[in-house]
């Protein structure tokens, strides 16, 4: 049985809806996120992780994208929410070692630089998205 590893990322407009925050890990472009750490719910992890990678504090709204790798090792469920930017200028401060850069890219460049969205980020920032909610206890 693969272990099961849970991320959770933030989809941030600009202003106009023009353009989109992506991250670079390494040798590709994402959405800023990370894996959701114990006790953390996806949400706080989404919080997190986009503050960690690309400096800014955000405020996360509906979801708007769920997919899986499932490999032998490690069942990978990704989750996408649709965010706000609250407050600060996107910049890769170094928090997270794996992140190069944080860059508003156009909505267009987004989707060729991440093809794994089948409909691409325009259909992304489109979806009304799912309701989320947590309990604890």
């Amino acid at each position: 049985m693969s272990e099961r590893v849970d991320v959770a990322y933030t989809l941030v407009s600009d202003a106009t809806g023009g353009r989109v925050l992506l991250v670079r890990n390494k040798d590709t472009w994402s959405l800023p996120g990370g894996r959701r750490e114990g006790g953390e719910t996806l949400a706080e992890a989404a919080v997190r992780e986009t503050k960690e990678e690309a400096g800014v504090v955000v405020g996360v709204g509906p979801v708007v994208h769920v997919s899986e790798r499932i490999g032998a090792v490690v069942h990978d469920v990704f989750t996408v929410f649709r965010a706000e930017l609250l407050s600060a200028e996107p910049a890769a401060d170094r928090n997270d070692e794996d992140v190069s850069e944080a860059a508003w890219v156009t909505v267009e460049e987004a989707s060729a630089l991440m093809p794994w969205y089948p409909d691409g980020v325009a259909a992304l920032l489109a979806a009304g998205g799912a309701g989320y909610s947590t309990a604890r206890g």
